[in-house]
């Protein structure tokens, strides 16, 4: 019997691109779920059509009525949850489908709702037996899994630095959009000195050069790299994370919308975002449909010799909205094989870099690693050689 895979906001920026991806999975069937049938239906027509056998249909499902019935009725071997945003969310999907007997992955990015998801739902999926993941997408799957790749045999990690800088041109989501006005201007993490500090949702911003594009401008944003990989790596001064939009109006106006936060001239931003999703339709003109990743990570190598390492992502021709669900389908591909033992968890604990990297063969997605041992050690540099090279991000002289 083929198996069900369900996708939750199977139709939004990310639901459909994951349900492209999967489409093509020999022995599966294949349901894309929307709170409108008409929309769910229309996309499965169209991924039937490039489905070579899969089965695709459409079905109606709203999370926040009767989801625990159609999950019954529909009975999915895995559930995973694209709608977003996770950012205030609580577990009951993700509950629904554990006591539907289903596995279940989320590609959450949302700070609290990934420190407490183990927690919450380790003991009900190991009653069930099933899997249970979240995190399943850029932050934290991707990130953790490439440092952890880079860093495996290293004595000592001093920094690290995260950034993601989208192509402007691609598609972004309500979710999206509603995610980052939740915490722009709000106090977000990072690890300084050993331990979890604060700093201040879409500020701190500079110019960083990402490898193989150029010069773009981020940020700080709300993830939970920070305090997760800080520890887990025992980081010695600091662990950040990034991101920029292309559009330098678009960073502009969501940097303006921070200070006016931080500076108690805007209570709720949420209602703005109908208004930036329109004002994309001139802003994203001017921009590309090239974007990337990059990760830097300094520390004593299995020598002891000082290292700094440079991961690199290029996604190119608007294959950037891919990278976030590609965590996801390694997951799904984990699943299908039972190599995922009972239990909740962050999806990166049952992921390796490679896994994740391989879903990616049929995009135009590249991804690289740069590894240099510095004559002038670590303590002495200011910048990242090219790469995060602003002031207000220079090194910490390490003792």
């Amino acid at each position: 019997m083929k198996k069900r895979i369900l996708i939750i906001g199977g139709t939004g920026v990310f639901g459909k691109r994951l349900a492209h991806h999967l489409c093509r999975t020999q022995g599966i069937e294949l349901f894309v779920s929307s709170r409108s049938n008409a929309k769910a239906q229309n996309l499965a027509n169209c991924l039937a059509a490039l489905s070579q056998g899969t089965a695709v249909r459409g079905v109606a499902l709203d999370t926040g009525a009767g989801c625990a019935r159609r999950l019954a009725e529909i009975h999915p071997f895995v559930v995973v949850d694209c709608s977003g945003p996770f950012q205030g969310a609580g577990y009951d999907t993700a509950k629904a489908a554990i006591e539907a007997g289903a596995h279940y992955v989320d590609l959450a990015d949302a700070r609290s709702y990934l420190a407490d998801f183990p927690s919450q739902l380790n003991a009900v999926a190991r009653k069930q037996n099933v899997v249970a993941l979240t995190g399943a997408s850029s932050t934290p799957a991707l990130s953790s899994c490439a440092v952890a790749h880079m860093i495996h045999d290293w004595q000592r990690t001093d920094v690290i630095d995260i950034a993601i800088t989208p192509g402007g041109r691609s598609e972004v989501g309500r979710s999206v959009i509603e995610a980052i006005l939740s915490y722009a201007g709000k106090d977000v993490p990072i690890w300084e000195y050993g331990r979890l500090c604060k700093t201040c949702g879409w500020t701190g911003a500079r110019t960083i050069d990402v490898p193989n594009i150029g010069r773009r401008r981020v940020a700080f944003v709300d993830t939970i790299d920070a305090e997760h990989l800080g520890k887990r790596h025992n980081v010695r001064s600091r662990v950040s994370f990034s991101a920029g939009l292309e559009s330098w109006v678009e960073q502009f106006a969501i940097e303006t919308l921070a200070r006016m936060r931080r500076g108690g001239l805007l209570i709720n931003a949420g209602r703005l975002a109908p208004f930036l999703i329109a004002a994309r339709k001139l802003t994203r003109l001017p921009t590309s449909d090239t974007g990337g990743m990059v990760i830097l990570v300094k520390g004593l190598d299995a020598n002891g010799q000082p290292t700094r390492a440079i991961w690199s992502l290029l996604a190119k021709h608007d294959h950037g909205p891919f990278v976030p669900v590609m965590p996801a389908a390694a997951v799904v591909a984990k699943l299908l094989m039972d190599a995922i033992p009972a239990g909740a968890a962050m999806a990166d604990h049952h992921l390796c870099l490679k896994d994740i990297t391989d879903q990616m063969a049929p995009y135009h997605i590249v991804a690289s690693t740069q590894i240099t041992q510095p004559k002038e050690g670590l303590g002495a540099v200011s910048g990242y050689n090219g790469v995060f090279h602003d002031a207000s991000t220079a090194d910490f002289t390490l003792q």
